[in-house]
């Protein structure tokens, strides 16, 4: 998506679709244990960078990565942390964009995007670290292939789920779907989606069985039982209109979240957060002020942690946007870790810590790469 907007001018390749929402359905869940406003944030902010993004964090065994773009000069970035601070990792491409990464066992990582090689620009791109060094993989697409991988994760069994869009011909903006698999032995493969079950450009992936995968799209939800893909039923105050959603997550066996926004008249994008639970999907309560959701997780006592940002300086002048439970157990801006600016992904590592990453917006016009954890 090139979504100059919400990105403060720096290039975001997954396509965002406008609507206008007709109702909402308040929801309790659950109530908030105290300590829930006693955590400690700190900012953890990589050093030597003066103008990039960091579009997503994620952790596993130990490790954790975050990835995005240094906007000096184009280039893809993906940085390990040390335990005190962050290594940045040489890049297999010299231009382009890391749109998601995901840590995996044994020290290997995940990360997609696209590359610019010569007179070719916006080249979907895979690539592996295998503990030492990162790879591009070589992907069944084809030469001429335009569009981005905007998301990556990896399922219990170790199948590696790519998913993005192509840039096609449809009037609306939306994107052909691009979504590829690699099975444990390396092989990759195309994955086709009926037209019927079909999200548009994959934004998120939840993988969480070979026979249980979740997709995000610009399109809705939709869901893979092993056999079949199903397109999700949403609440029905969303039929017949146009959504973006982003992050998705378990928050526990049968239970689902995604994030992200509609717009209306008064506040143009507000914040939306959805959940399946007992096989129905409903909408949470949000505070109604503008802003978008675009990375959610859960703690370690099952409290969710929804990070995006604002573009109304009245809710937020630094643009920070963080939801969290409230002791009554509903969905309130929550602690703002300190410095923070526009808030893209999050994640919880072994530890029980919370990651947060994104980038605040200079004076200067540069973007800072920003990056906190909750002990």
């Amino acid at each position: 998506m090139s979504d100059t907007t919400s990105r403060a001018a720096a290039p975001r390749r997954r396509p965002l679709v406008v609507a206008l929402l007709a109702g909402a359905v308040a929801l309790t869940i659950g109530v908030a244990p105290a300590s829930a406003d006693t955590a400690s944030w700190r900012s953890v902010a990589p050093e030597g960078l003066s103008d990039a993004i960091l579009y997503h964090v994620s952790s596993e065994q130990g490790a954790t990565w975050t990835a995005g773009i240094d906007v000096t000069d184009w280039s893809p970035l993906a940085l390990r942390w040390n335990g005190t601070g962050w290594t940045r990792t040489p890049q297999p491409a010299a231009h382009g964009r890391l749109d998601d990464i995901v840590a995996a066992p044994g020290g290997e990582a995940w990360a997609v995007g696209s590359k610019d090689e010569g007179t070719k620009t916006d080249m979907p791109t895979v690539q592996h670290w295998d503990g030492a060094s990162w790879q591009l993989e070589d992907l069944p697409l084809p030469a001429d292939a335009v569009g981005g991988f905007y998301a990556v994760a990896v399922s219990p069994r170790g199948t590696v789920w790519a998913g993005g869009g192509l840039v096609g011909d449809d009037p609306d903006g939306y994107q052909d779907s691009l979504l590829m698999t690699r099975s444990p032995q390396g092989e990759w493969r195309n994955t086709e989606i009926p037209a019927d079950a079909a999200v548009g450009s994959t934004i998120s992936i939840l993988p969480l069985a070979e026979d249980d995968v979740w997709l995000v799209g610009v399109k809705g939800v939709s869901h893979f039982d092993g056999t079949t893909w199903t397109r999700q039923r949403l609440p029905a105050h969303l039929d017949g209109q146009t959504f973006y959603l982003d992050g998705i997550a378990q928050r526990q066996p049968g239970e689902i979240w995604t994030v992200g926004l509609v717009q209306d008249d008064k506040l143009w994008r507000r914040p939306v957060v959805l959940r399946l639970y007992h096989g129905r999907w409903e909408e949470v309560r949000t505070p109604k002020e503008t802003a978008q959701l675009q990375g959610i997780t859960f703690d370690e006592q099952d409290r969710p942690v929804i990070v995006g940002e604002t573009f109304d300086p009245a809710v937020d002048p630094d643009f920070t946007y963080l939801l969290t439970l409230d002791r009554a157990g509903h969905l309130v801006r929550g602690q703002q870790p300190p410095g923070s600016g526009r808030l893209y992904g999050t994640d919880i590592d072994e530890q029980g810590r919370i990651w947060v990453s994104g980038t605040n917006d200079d004076p200067s016009g540069l973007h800072v790469p920003y990056v906190a954890v909750r002990d």
